[in-house]
């Protein structure tokens, strides 16, 4: 059962996942019939499996969820502003709800009927049906109403009336108000696409509680036939529920919507059924007993029921559902029937303490190409184990042959297992409109997030941590990027601010950008707040960029005020820190008045990369590939000196800073080579665009490695991202790229783009 459970809930985030589209497409202004029909789905689905496990408070919060999407879905109100802001806010809700029934945190209740009664207000039922539908003596006859006085003449004394039989057959009562007879029988089909009579019967019982009446229910099962018989997929009960009198035939007639086609179901009064003609049955049934009645939420004491109308064989079925659990509930013996909540939410406690699988959905495809790739291996390993028996000089090319065949293959099975973990980036990127949402209330700003490439793919490893620091970028753009409504309006643009999360490809790595339409870095005020807080000197000179990340420095905040967003300093340099232990690194593109721009560069992946095998004073090291624009070989008169005692190359006219690998790393003691005559140069750039030229003494080979983490299994290292094993068994180090640039530039006082100007003076 707990399997099955984290079935559900691994559907109820796809589910949460298609309706986050769909409210968004909504709220784009795109109202299309399949839209909203998805966006129903979504909701309806939730519902039904929550009512299969008895997560109750799921179900009646999807269930009004639901009767909103409804009205939306039948026309009778269209999809506004305010009506999307009410079902997005409900979304949120709905996902909390899903949160709780895993095991998470518990939803205040309070906001859970703020919510519900947003959607009751939606669609038109206000919570107050009955006072609706109910007319009153006032509605009929006038308050100054005053009776006429009318003169009768008086009946002769001598009158005699005269005697006459009418025979009209049986007189019946006509009753004051008759109750709602609501009779149905699911098809197969109902339970083939996982739908549950449940449902229904949960849905006839809402509307009995909002007009503050309560159910009968009584189930036939006349048609069950024997234990050895019984088929688990077909359908064999029928029930009959009985609704009081306020419930109109329409309401009644909604619960059946989605159902129509795959159930039958008829919706009477009981005085318009009496009065319809019958056939007298061959035998009269014993009357029915009422096997369940549906009490209201807060009454738990009412009187019983009148009996429900009979049915051929009537079995208890279904016991009450209970109300809703408060928080401030006083701990004690359970009420009747709230035993079967309690074994209903078992399941649901049970698979919260035991620890989750993780899962992935991949694409049949991959999975019949990674198979078929698996048979050629095994082809490929017995014509090897064949070919190593034979000892002449035909059977050794051979087998030479097969070896490289083999490797050919063994790469290919790396990129179908690769593809097999890649994820798209939507899971993460549809999580973050939440968290706009939620910010944007909190700093009353009005911010409209769009998300861009939510379909590239990336390592599933990668997706899972992409979560936190795109929550701190997206709050931090929505606190310090976007300025107030009024602020935005003085400054000529639109009051609303748009924030654009956008991820693609690039190079062999995947870019993140974060990119809003405010006000821009305000270089001068992060220039004074960093010389108050002491992190640099006052005289210092600083570039644009050094200024913009300035902001990554522990501690930095140019907040005036702590809130529950920014102020404490903490945030930035958290991001910062948690991309760079991804491998990736940051940029910050920013112009005042016009917005910025954050951009994350990050591998595709976080077990193999693809390198460049090189060695520097005897050490063989890697250097991603995706990092080397060329190698070269180049003159010892094309490096120059400069006043610090660093040294610059000059390839084609363009300056950039000379990096002896081997002296970097403390690999030999010698600044730069006596000669490049025997050195190879590779021109390196990190993901900000800058370059650098690296000498190394040979390039060996270009191969596919497994990344392995240096930190857990030694320390840090200066130039050093991760380690990896080579094919003869030693381990290599794997170089980085970006801080070798970045400390080359660094220490050169004069920028590279400035070299060339200086040299000539």
């Amino acid at each position: 059962m707990d399997d099955i459970l984290q079935i559900f809930f691994q559907e109820c985030d796809e589910q949460l996942q298609e309706l986050e589209r769909g409210l968004s497409a909504l709220s784009d202004g795109e109202s299309e019939h399949e839209t909203v029909n998805a966006v129903f789905r979504a909701v309806h689905s939730i519902k039904g499996g929550a009512a299969s496990f008895g997560l109750d408070n799921l179900v009646r919060f999807a269930h009004v969820f639901e009767n909103s999407l409804d009205g939306l879905r039948s026309g009778r109100f269209a999809p506004t502003h305010d009506v999307v802001k009410v079902f997005l806010k409900a979304m949120d809700v709905l996902s909390d709800l899903v949160n709780e029934a895993r095991g998470g945190a518990t939803v205040d209740s309070a906001r859970v009927a703020e919510s519900h009664a947003e959607l009751a207000d939606i669609s038109g039922t206000g919570g107050n049906q009955n006072a609706s539908q109910a007319a009153t003596t006032e509605d009929v006859i006038p308050a100054d109403f005053s009776p006429v006085p009318m003169d009768f003449e008086p009946v002769p004394t001598d009158f005699e009336p005269v005697p006459f039989d009418f025979d009209f057959g049986e007189e019946e009562a006509t009753p004051a108000a008759a109750s709602l007879l609501v009779t149905f029988r699911p098809h197969d089909a109902l339970y083939e696409r996982g739908d549950d009579a449940r449902n229904i019967l949960i849905g006839l019982t809402d509307l009995a509680r909002e007009c503050d009446g309560e159910i009968q229910t009584t189930c036939d099962r006349s048609a069950l036939p024997p234990l050895t018989d019984l088929l688990p997929d077909k359908s064999y009960l029928s029930w009959q529920v009985v609704l009081p009198p306020a419930v109109s035939e329409d309401s009644a007639n909604a619960v059946f919507d989605w159902v129509s086609e795959d159930c039958d179901f008829s919706i009477v009064r009981e005085g318009a059924e009496a009065a319809a003609p019958q056939e007298p049955p061959a035998e009269q049934p014993e009357p029915a007993e009422v096997v369940a009645v549906m009490p209201p939420v807060e009454d738990h004491e009412a009187p019983p029921p009148a009996p429900a109308p009979s049915v051929a064989h009537p079995i208890q079925i279904l016991s009450p559902l209970p109300a809703p659990a408060t928080p401030d509930a006083h701990p004690g013996p359970s009420p009747a029937g709230s035993a079967a909540s309690s074994t209903a939410n078992g399941a649901a406690q049970t698979a919260a303490r035991k620890p989750e699988q993780a899962s992935i959905r991949v694409d049949l495809h991959r999975i019949d190409d990674l198979m078929d790739l698996v048979g050629e291996l095994v082809i490929a390993q017995a014509a090897i184990e064949s070919l190593s028996r034979r000892t002449d000089a035909a059977g050794q090319h051979e087998l030479v042959q097969s070896i490289s065949s083999m490797q050919s293959l063994t790469r290919d099975i790396q990129d179908a297992v690769m593809a097999v973990r890649a994820q798209p980036v939507r899971a993460v990127f549809q999580r973050m409109q939440r968290v706009v949402r939620e910010a944007s209330s909190m700093t009353h700003k009005d911010i409209v997030l769009t998300l861009e490439g939510e379909d590239t793919e990336v390592d599933r490893t990668l997706v899972e941590k992409l979560t936190d620091p795109l929550t701190h970028m997206l709050r931090n753009a929505v606190d310090h990027g976007i300025e107030s409504p009024e602020a935005r309006i003085a400054a000529g643009k639109p009051a609303e601010g748009h924030i654009v999360l956008s991820a693609e490809h690039r190079s062999g790595r995947i870019l993140i950008t974060i990119k809003d339409d405010g006000a821009g870095i305000n270089r001068q005020r992060v220039f004074e707040t960093a010389v108050k807080r002491g992190v640099i000197p006052a005289d210092a000179v600083l570039s644009d960029e050094e200024i913009n990340n300035l902001i990554f420095m522990p501690g930095f905040s140019t907040a005036a005020q702590v809130s529950n967003l920014s102020g404490r300093g903490v945030g930035m340099d958290v991001v910062k820190q948690a991309i760079q232990s991804l491998g990736g690194r940051i940029s910050i593109s920013s112009v005042p008045g016009k917005g910025t721009t954050f951009g994350f560069s990050l591998p595709l992946t976080l077990a193999i990369l693809d390198g460049m095998l090189i060695s520097a004073s005897g050490s063989t090291m890697v250097i991603p590939i995706s990092s080397v624009i060329e190698t070269m070989i180049v003159n010892q008169s094309d490096v120059y000196a400069l006043p610090d005692g660093s040294n610059v190359i000059s390839i084609r006219g363009d300056c950039m800073p000379l990096i002896p690998l081997a002296t970097v790393l403390k690999l030999s003691n010698s600044s730069t080579p006596d000669s490049l005559d025997a050195s190879v140069i590779l021109v390196v750039e990190n993901e900000s665009g800058a370059r650098a030229a690296l000498i190394v003494d040979e390039i060996r080979d270009q191969t596919q490695v497994v990344i392995k983490s240096i930190e857990s299994n030694y320390r840090q290292i200066f130039g050093v991202s991760a380690a990896t094993i080579l094919g003869d068994g030693s381990v290599s180090l794997i170089l980085d790229v970006s801080a070798l640039v970045a400390s080359a530039i660094g220490h050169i006082d004069i920028k590279p783009s400035n070299i060339r100007a200086e040299l000539a003076a």
